[in-house]
């Protein structure tokens, strides 16, 4: 069984160490931080997205099969996914594409345990699409490529992360189109306004394809912290 959590400054201690010691999203220049340094500087960030205008990602969490049948384990989180306001990102500021729409929000380091079915890391997009157009978001933004490619082209500093950028693969598959390319990075958009309803159709048919008990409308909103 699988819940999502608000991935708010204080939970940020629930992140695999890869995750929480990289603020490369958080910060701009060419240096790779010490870990403290970068958990501080990524820690900092967040709190201050939190203030004005809320939580900025999800953790998804499950348990363990065994723990859940004796119903005693504690939960362990096996996924995650950022995002937050385009303009308060410093890191986009930074790589090879326009400004973005005033009032947009871009989507990064998704990260999904590698034992977790890659389902899991579609539905998280899909939960944050969700999070996203509840706060009036119409358009969604996701920079698609490879570590490779990042470093490569644009970053040669940091150390690569296959969190940090998503799949063209799977961001089309969730609805969104390429609108820039610059050095294998791919600049890609999505227009919430009507595409969680397709989402959702979609859902369901594979659910019943399946013969899934198809969720209650609960399943699209957060627990609170």
């Amino acid at each position: 069984m699988s819940d999502y959590l608000p991935l708010c400054a204080f939970r940020q201690g629930l992140l695999p160490p890869g995750c929480r010691t990289c603020a490369w999203w958080q910060t701009t220049g060419h240096t790779d931080l010490p870990p403290q340094m970068a958990a501080d500087k990524r820690r900092q960030w967040m709190t201050g997205i939190e203030s004005t205008w809320g939580h900025p990602g999800l953790l998804l969490e499950s348990a363990a099969p065994g723990d859940a049948m004796a119903g005693c384990g504690a939960p362990v989180v096996v996924g995650s996914i950022s995002y937050a306001p385009a303009a308060a990102v410093p890191r986009l500021r930074g790589l090879p594409f326009d400004s973005l729409a005033e009032g947009s929000a871009l989507l990064f380091c998704l990260w999904l345990d590698e034992d977790q079915p890659r389902m899991q890391g579609k539905r998280l997009l899909q939960k944050a699409l969700g999070q996203l157009k509840t706060r009036g978001i119409t358009d969604a933004f996701a920079v698609a490529g490879s570590p490779d490619d990042l470093r490569r082209n644009h970053d040669h500093s940091w150390r690569p992360c296959p969190h940090q950028l998503f799949s063209e693969e799977l961001l089309e598959a969730n609805g969104f189109v390429p609108v820039a390319m610059n050095g294998g990075l791919v600049l890609m958009r999505a227009d919430l306004r009507g595409l969680l309803s397709i989402i959702g159709q979609v859902e369901t048919v594979l659910r019943r394809a399946i013969r899934q008990p198809t969720p209650s409308p609960a399943a699209w909103t957060t627990r609170g912290p």
